[in-house]
C-alpha cells in the first residue's frame, strides 16, 4: 500500500486528500507483439529459404532483423520460461518441461515468483498485457482448477489471457480452454474454428478492446501459438494449396533450402551441406509405397504454418487500421526446433505411447494417410518436417524482428551474424519499453556500444537484446 501524503484533520474542512499517482508509461513507449512458434524449424518461414509461402513475415524481415545464429533452449518449457524472464531456464526453475516435476533444484516446472516476467515488468510501468495460446510454464497438478494458480497467466503479468495451461491441444476443439482464470464451458465449437486464427482473433479483440478506453496505453500482446507442434492439423483450403509441393522427397527440398539461404545471405557462401539425418535414407531409397505418408505430414505441417502467416498478415492490417503499426515492435519467434517425437515414419497416434501401446506398424501409417490434417480423432506427430529441413547448427532457430518505420526506428532488412540466446529478448524490452527513440545501441561483446552509423542495417549485433538497443536509446527501470 502507498504511503499516505495528505493530511487527516479533526474535519474534512482541516484535510487534505492524496491520490497516489497512477503509474504510466514514458510518452511513445512502443507497443510490443511477440508472434512465438512451437516446434518450427529455422529454415522453415519463406524469409529463411523455405518453399512454404509465407509473405507476411517475409514483409516484416524484409522491414526488419533477421538472425541466423540465435540459439535457444531444445524443448518447450525451458524455452518458454527463458524467454519471458530473460534468464536462462535452470535458474527460473524450468530446467525441463513443466509437466515432469525431477524433484530438484531448476526443474520443478515454475517459474520463481521472484524472477519477473516480461508481462509483470511492463504492466508495473504502465503497460496492458495480453497473452493469447499456449503457456506451458505451470506444473501439471497446478493446471486444474484444484491447483494452485499462483503460476497461472494472470498471476504472472497478464492482465488477459485467453488460451490453455499445458503444452498441447487439439486445432480443431481444443480441451480446457481459458479465460483468465476461469474455465470456459464450451461444449461444441463451431464448424469452421480452427485455434491459430482464434489466439490472433481474441489479441486483436483485446487490443481494440483497450483502444476503446485508453488512447495512448502501450500494450505488450504475447500470442503463443501451438502451431506447428503435434497433432498435425490444418484447414482443408490450406491443405489443398500444398497438394504436391513435396512429391520431388525430401533430398532434393532440402538441398533447394540450402541454395535459397545463401542466395539470400542467411549463410556464408562458402557453407557445406552437412549431413542428413544418420537415421533416414535418402529419398530415392525409401519405399514407394511410403512416400505418400511422408508427403503427406509434410503438406499438413507447411499448410499450419501457412495459416499462422495469414494471421501475422490479419494482425499486421488491425494495427495499421488502428494506427499502431509505427509504433509497435513485432517480434516472431519459435520455442525450439522441429521435433522428431513421431520417430522415422511419423506417428498418426502419438498418445499410444502414452498407454503403453506399441507403435502402429507402418501398414497401419499408410491405412490412415488419407486422414492426416483433418480434425478426426488422431494425433498426429512427425519427424518427417525435420528430413525436408536443414539445421546452421544442432540449435539454430529463426527469428524475425520487424522495427516501426517511424521516427528514428530501423526499417531496412539486416541478416545479423553474430551470436545471440533465446533468453536475450525480455531484458531490452523491458528497457524499449522504458527509453526514448533517438539513437541505438550495439551489444557485440558484452560492452554497450554506442552505436553513431547512420546506416543502422549494417549494425553487427549479438541477440535480440541488440537489436532492440539499435532500436531504442534505453534507459534501466526503476
Amino acid at each position: 500500500m502507498s504511503e499516505f501524503k495528505g493530511r487527516i484533520g479533526r474535519t474534512r474542512e482541516e484535510s487534505t486528500p492524496y491520490w497516489p499517482p497512477v503509474k504510466s508509461a514514458p510518452k511513445g513507449a512502443p507497443n510490443i507483439v511477440i508472434i512465438y512458434m512451437d516446434d518450427m524449424g529455422w529454415s522453415d518461414p519463406g524469409c529463411y529459404g523455405s518453399e512454404i509461402d509465407t509473405p507476411h513475415l517475409d514483409a516484416l524481415a524484409a522491414r526488419g532483423l533477421q538472425f541466423n545464429h540465435y540459439t535457444t533452449h531444445p524443448i518447450c518449457s525451458p524455452a518458454r520460461a527463458a524467454f519471458l524472464t530473460g534468464r536462462n531456464s535452470h535458474a527460473v526453475g524450468t530446467g525441463w518441461l513443466a509437466n515432469n516435476n525431477a524433484g530438484y533444484p531448476g526443474y520443478s516446472g515454475e517459474i520463481p515468483l521472484d524472477q519477473a516476467t516480461l508481462a509483470e515488468t511492463l504492466r508495473a510501468s504502465g503497460y496492458e498485457t495480453i497473452m493469447t495460446g499456449k503457456w506451458h510454464n505451470t506444473p501439471t497438478p497446478d493446471t486444474v482448477a484444484s491447483g494452485s494458480k499462483h503460476n497461472w497467466p494472470s498471476q504472472r503479468g497478464f492482465d488477459t489471457f485467453y488460451g490453455f495451461l499445458d503444452g498441447e491441444t487439439h486445432f480443431f476443439f481444443p480441451s480446457r480452454l481459458q479465460l483468465n482464470n476461469n474455465l470456459l464451458p464450451i461444449d461444441e465449437y463451431p464448424r469452421d474454428y480452427y485455434s491459430t486464427d482464434d489466439w490472433t482473433d481474441r489479441a486483436i479483440e483485446g487490443i481494440k478492446e483497450l483502444r476503446n478506453s485508453s488512447p495512448d496505453k502501450p500494450f505488450l500482446a504475447y500470442i503463443a501459438h501451438n502451431a506447428v507442434h503435434a497433432p498435425l492439423q490444418s484447414k482443408p483450403a490450406d491443405l489443398e494449396k500444398y497438394r504436391g509441393r513435396y512429391d520431388e522427397g525430401w533430398t532434393v527440398m532440402r538441398q533447394r533450402r540450402f541454395d535459397r539461404q545463401r542466395e539470400l545471405g542467411i549463410i556464408p557462401p562458402n557453407t557445406k551441406l552437412p549431413t542428413s539425418d544418420p537415421r533416414v535414407p535418402k529419398w530415392e531409397d525409401t519405399d514407394p509405397k511410403d512416400r505418400a505418408l511422408f508427403v503427406r505430414h509434410m503438406e499438413t505441417y507447411a499448410a499450419m504454418l501457412d495459416c499462422v502467416d495469414q494471421n501475422v498478415g490479419k494482425l499486421v492490417s488491425a494495427l495499421r487500421a488502428l494506427d499502431e503499426l509505427d509504433n509497435t515492435i513485432i517480434v516472431f519467434s519459435s520455442d525450439n526446433g522441429g521435433t522428431d517425437a513421431g520417430g522415422q515414419i511419423g506417428m498418426f497416434n502419438n498418445n499410444r505411447r502414452y498407454m503403453g501401446l506399441p507403435p502402429s506398424s507402418i501398414e497401419q501409417e499408410r491405412a490412415s494417410v488419407g486422414e492426416l490434417g483433418g480434425p478426426g480423432l488422431q494425433y498426429t506427430v512427425s519427424v518427417i518436417q525435420n528430413l525436408y529441413r536443414w539445421r546452421w547448427t544442432p540449435s539454430e532457430f529463426s527469428s524475425v524482428v520487424a522495427c516501426p518505420t517511424g521516427g528514428a526506428w530501423c526499417a531496412a532488412r539486416s541478416v545479423c551474424a553474430r551470436d545471440g540466446r533465446h533468453a536475450d529478448v525480455a531484458r531490452p524490452c523491458r528497457r524499449a519499453a522504458a527509453g526514448a527513440r533517438q539513437r541505438c545501441t550495439r551489444q557485440a561483446d558484452g560492452r554497450g556500444e554506442l552505436c553513431t552509423r547512420a546506416a543502422r542495417r549494417q549494425c553487427g549485433v549479438a541477440a535480440p537484446r541488440a537489436v532492440l538497443r539499435m532500436l531504442v536509446e534505453s534507459r534501466v527501470l526503476p
